[in-house]
């Protein structure tokens, strides 16, 4: 395919896409299967255009006509950012519930304004604005890092009014190549999944801040709309997947293989993280995802020993001692267990151990004997509770008693939520 830049004049200022949504929910659309396309049918232009946006008409308390689609029962979220895990659980299962009951009542223009506000609201955490960047940095940090040249100092970074965030230049290839994946086979597991992807999603926005900002700044933009049109592609991708769901979960109608949502590693979910430290090496970098440091704090693969020989993972942790890694996702009972291989690199210093612990919601679920430098790797699983809107897991590290973690780098191998 040919890469072409699109451009679109934006109708309304938003701190993340502006017209964006349009081209998004089109390219969306694309990607779905036959019997989706015609299940909207003639609710397609609407859903991508009239109900784009109805969450930002309503902002304000300007639209209250739009109350029934922009105030989930139960639960209080902005429909723009990424929420605390129980409310934003309770608001995707209520968006699901009311597309089946339009669905199943043959309102396809009512499906397709809650499909519009639920698309929207995880298409704007995947803008490279303030919807995506979740306390790591603000416009103030922003501007110290890149400063403006004095003939673009009018210009917002994390807003789209005046600003640089969507400007309507998306390169980007003519169509998506993607067949749209199942989130969930039940509104529980799409919730959670739901939740997953809008958090990933805003994660990969914020990690093209950076380079966005100073192209945009000190370039001549031909990165930024690279950038950019990555971004739109990736929430397109995102969109079809929730339309899909939403629409399967509706009809009752599930198709193809769903073993690959029975497991799914923990490094597939966005950490809870803002800030911590270790023992060194890990001083100031206590973690480092499906990788380890060594001694000299070069990031090397993990790896743990066995009576068999050296053991490699591809998924993982590597982390310091004493070290607290939390991950925040629901409801419960989606998955029932949580396992991992566990133990100290090769690498680690002789004389150093640790205590590998498994807590869900602050409460120990599981706990290995000391492990030392050069011993056995050991497996380390636990039940999960089943109830509630958000469940906590922390993998946490401890030192034995008379153990010095410098030196130590502890390894969780392949940690994953099982069903």
């Amino acid at each position: 395919m040919h890469g072409i830049s699109i451009a679109l004049t934006l109708s309304m200022a938003a701190h993340g896409w502006g017209g964006g949504h349009t081209v998004i929910r089109e390219r969306a659309i694309t990607c779905l299967p036959a019997w989706q396309q015609e299940l909207l049918g003639d609710a397609t232009p609407a859903l991508c255009r009239d109900y784009a946006a109805l969450q930002d008409q309503h902002a304000g308390g300007k639209r209250p006509d739009l109350d029934a689609y922009c105030k989930p029962e139960g639960a209080t979220v902005s429909l723009h950012d990424v929420n605390a895990v129980p409310a934003s659980t309770i608001a995707f299962r209520w968006y699901l519930q009311r597309i089946r009951d339009c669905v199943q009542a043959g309102d396809m223009d009512e499906t397709a304004r809650y499909l519009g506000v639920l698309c929207h609201w995880v298409e704007d955490t995947g803008s490279m604005s303030l919807h995506c960047t979740e306390g790591f940095i603000n416009e103030t940090y922003l501007r110290e890092l890149i400063p403006p040249p004095s003939e673009k100092r009018g210009r917002h970074y994390l807003y789209a009014a005046s600003g640089i965030s969507d400007n309507g230049r998306y390169d980007m290839p003519e169509s998506e190549d993607h067949t749209p994946v199942l989130l969930g086979r039940t509104p529980e597991e799409a919730a959670l999944h739901m939740q997953r992807r809008q958090r990933l999603q805003a994660q990969a926005a914020r990690q093209i801040i950076v380079p966005f900002v100073m192209d945009e700044m000190h370039g001549d933009g031909s990165v930024a709309a690279r950038l950019r049109g990555q971004l739109v592609s990736n929430a397109s991708r995102t969109s079809a997947d929730l339309i899909y769901t939403a629409l399967s979960l509706a009809t009752d109608r599930i198709e193809g293989a769903t073993t690959q949502l029975d497991e799914v590693p923990l490094t597939d979910f966005v950490s809870d993280y803002r800030g911590g430290k270790s023992s060194p090496p890990w001083r100031w970098t206590p973690f480092v995802l499906d990788a380890c440091y060594d001694q000299q704090r070069n990031v090397v693969p993990l790896e743990l020993p066995t009576a068999d020989g050296p053991v490699r993972f591809e998924r993982g942790v590597g982390m310091g001692v004493p070290f607290a890694l939390k991950w925040t996702f629901g409801p419960a009972g989606v998955y029932t267990r949580v396992a991992a291989t566990v133990g100290l690199l090769p690498a680690s210093a002789e004389g150093t151990g640790a205590v590998f612990a498994l807590l869900a919601s602050g409460e120990e679920i599981a706990c290995s004997e000391p492990i030392h430098a050069g011993a056995p790797a050991r497996t380390l699983e636990a039940a999960l509770p089943l109830a509630g809107d958000a469940l906590e897991l922390t993998l946490e590290t401890r030192l034995p008693d008379g153990v010095s973690g410098t030196g130590c780098m502890a390894v969780w191998g392949q940690p994953r939520l099982v069903r």
